[in-house]
């Protein structure tokens, strides 16, 4: 085993203790424990904790399928008290899509539903399909950032509660997008070391599911010159499309986010996740609470 030598070496992220369901009946499954939240200082639970979570009942009522899409609603924060408690509906099952109904409960009150589809054809080094159109369905990260701006940058941002860790691009290309780097975990950093545990394959979903989330509304927004920033901010959906089952969970992820329209208190967002070899795996559409005005 290689020598650790970063400055804090923490607690293993051990993937299953902490996001783990158990299920109750054959529509109910429940958390092991609660979901946590990004800081003491925030409302509720991180969303794309959520979502991961919705996403793991919705792969076990659905043995043999990955995820393919999910279209969720925040309907209430929710607090670190105690587990969700889910519901699910069983609204197709095909030989090569699911479609699963998801509602969060805690305290009996919902907090959350999706409708989830899934499927067993996302995967081109199983099925061989290749993208012969030769089109560009969105912008890269090596044409939107310089990749040489990370050499020599001495550490990563850490969210510890989350186990989501951060890195900055110095110079960024394009004007209406802003990328920087995400992962679930890390290692040969010389400030953190967190290494992952129990990251079965089901638990590889639920890795890139939490990345998802994390908007950087407050990186784009002066970015884009936009010179009124919002008082108050947070998701009120969450839409994701996994494009590929063939990824390591364990690796910088390229966050690449844009401003699609912002009006009436609201901003819609679009962002794009890519591996370190730029294979572009997931995309994420999003509707957010955007407050400028001093009413809230």
């Amino acid at each position: 085993m290689p020598e650790v030598t970063a400055e804090r070496v923490l607690r293993p992220l051990d993937a299953k203790a902490a996001f783990d369901v158990v299920q109750i009946d054959k529509q109910t499954y429940r958390g092991v424990k609660p979901l946590r939240k990004p800081g003491k200082e925030v409302r509720g639970v991180y969303g794309g904790n959520i979502v991961a979570q919705s996403i793991l009942v919705a792969m076990r009522s659905a043995p043999g399928y990955t995820p393919n899409s999910v279209h969720s609603h925040f309907l209430k924060a929710v607090n670190e008290n105690s587990p969700l408690i889910w519901k699910i509906e069983d609204i197709s099952s095909g030989k090569s899509f699911a479609t699963r109904k998801i509602l969060a409960y805690q305290d009996d009150v919902a907090v959350f539903t999706a409708i989830i589809s899934l499927t067993t054809k996302n995967s081109t080094s199983k099925t061989g399909h290749k993208d012969n159109t030769k089109m560009e369905y969105s912008v890269p990260p090596g044409k939107t950032l310089s990749t040489q701006s990370l050499k020599g940058e001495p550490s990563a941002y850490a969210s510890l509660p989350l186990f989501v860790y951060q890195k900055f691009y110095e110079e960024q290309k394009d004007k209406d997008t802003y990328a920087f780097q995400l992962r679930w975990g890390i290692k040969d950093d010389p400030n953190f070391h967190q290494e992952l545990q129990n990251v079965t394959p089901e638990f590889k979903y639920v890795g890139l599911t939490v990345l998802t989330d994390w908007v950087g509304v407050e990186l784009l927004v002066p970015h884009v010159g936009i010179e009124t920033p919002p008082k108050f901010e947070t998701s009120i959906d969450h839409n994701i499309y996994y494009h590929e089952d063939d990824f390591d969970i364990d690796q910088w992820f390229s966050y690449v986010l844009r401003f699609k329209w912002i009006g009436n208190d609201r901003a819609l967002v679009k962002a794009d996740l890519y591996t370190e070899d730029n294979k572009h795996v997931v995309s994420i559409v999003q509707e957010r609470l955007y407050v400028t005005s001093s009413k809230l």
